[in-house]
């Protein structure tokens, strides 16, 4: 209650923390962990797979990705034609044209 410093007086537990007085035993320094690098694979890739993508050589990329071009322009070719054929319309009838409201009633139930 004086306004002293705990830390500055012989006898209090703060100043025997402060300036390492009675520690028996030397305790010693904590080790930390070093964190361990792991490769692993993608979501629909394994490792394998990551590997033999980046081992492969410029021109047999090149070659698939040609090849891979090469093919689908030729589903998407097919697809136009296929969608293409059944182009033509069947014959409108030659009915005489309706109106919805005429469909439904007429004068809106007078």
């Amino acid at each position: 209650m004086q306004r002293k410093n705990p830390r500055k007086i012989a006898w209090t537990q703060s100043f025997r923390r402060m300036h390492k007085k009675g520690i028996t035993e030397e305790v010693a320094k904590k080790r930390s962990r070093r964190t361990v690098k792991y490769q692993r694979g993608v979501v629909g890739a394994d490792l394998n797979a990551i590997a033999a993508l980046r081992n492969q050589t410029p021109q047999a990329r090149t070659q698939a990705r040609l090849a891979a071009i090469t093919k689908a322009k030729q589903e998407k070719k097919a697809k136009e034609e296929k969608k293409s054929k059944p182009a033509t319309r069947p014959n409108p009838t030659t009915a005489p044209k309706i109106s919805k409201q005429q469909m439904k009633g007429g004068k809106g139930g007078r």
